[in-house]
């Protein structure tokens, strides 16, 4: 079996413990509203316990909480809780805040969904999948999501070069996120759906602060020196194509689901097959060459 990408190793995963990271997740889009459809189509029963792997500031664990008797949000960072906890609504009583590692958490199921959005790839997948089938009701599956910018972008090619040339992620490497997962035998794909784009807008500020919510890109391990030229240089590169301040995409998620570890029947009403799921091709903020990895 090959080795897990490095550039997913644990010293890179730790940079989601510090506190600028947790603060500039704010400026990440939102995720769709159809997306939490979805993912309580997929629950079995419907409405019953869902557990989150790596729910980060609670994007996704707000949303869910009205579509389940309850959801264990699972997250090792205490900074990411701290943000999550000051949210509205965190402190509806079906929301456990659980601080603790996927690999060391105490699973309370049986679990009608697991979702990890965003967060599986900086995880022992071969401690965590095999975890995650046995808390799972009858059924049951393993979502995976990924909320990514609908491209190309125009400033996409130079926006690379400058990932490359400043991100502290050294290691990083195109990869496949499913891919990984089901050549090990982890994982068994039962269906794939992507959300219709969604318009989105934000300040040119907002815009390079959301990039520093990514890992390479935490202000607490750049040079000072370094994260200023890298936000001048950003800047100067996204003037040239909006003028008025604002940068303007859209938007879409993609959920992967099916059965964690290969030992259970997915409920795939939605196309079969191993590959093409999250985490794929490079892209502008949220996966790119140079040191963009995935906790996105």
């Amino acid at each position: 079996m090959s080795s897990k990408p490095a550039h997913l190793g644990p010293a890179y995963g730790a940079q989601f413990h510090d506190e600028s990271v947790a603060r500039a997740y704010a400026a990440r889009p939102p995720y769709p509203r159809e997306l939490f459809e979805w993912l309580s189509e997929l629950q079995r029963p419907r409405g019953g316990r869902i557990l989150e792997l790596g729910c980060g500031t609670g994007d996704l664990t707000l949303g869910l909480s009205a579509r389940a008797e309850r959801v264990d949000a699972v997250e090792p960072s205490a900074a990411m809780l701290a943000v999550a906890r000051r949210r509205a609504g965190a402190d509806e009583p079906r929301i456990r805040w659980i601080e603790a590692t996927a690999e060391e958490a105490a699973f309370d199921g049986p679990y009608a969904l697991a979702v990890a959005a965003e967060s599986l790839h900086w995880m022992e997948w071969e401690v965590v999948l095999p975890k995650v089938a046995a808390a799972l009701t009858p059924g049951a599956v393993l979502a995976i999501v990924e909320r990514e910018h609908v491209g190309p972008l125009p400033w996409d090619a130079e926006l690379s070069r400058l990932i490359s040339a400043y991100s502290t992620n050294r290691e990083f490497r195109p990869y496949d996120l499913v891919n990984e997962l089901t050549t090990r035998g982890l994982f068994r794909q039962a269906g794939r759906r992507t959300t219709t784009p969604v318009a989105f807008a934000q300040s040119i500020a907002d815009h390079i602060e959301c990039m520093h919510s990514r890992n390479g890109f935490s202000r607490d391990r750049m040079a000072a020196d370094a994260a200023a030229a890298f936000d001048a240089a950003y800047r100067r590169l996204l003037e040239r194509y909006c003028a008025d301040d604002v940068v303007r995409f859209s938007t879409v998620a993609t959920i992967v689901w099916g059965s964690p570890h290969g030992d259970r029947d997915g409920d795939g009403d939605g196309g079969g097959g191993g590959g093409g799921g999250a985490g794929t091709a490079p892209h502008s903020g949220q996966r790119a060459p140079g040191g963009v990895a995935r906790r996105s």
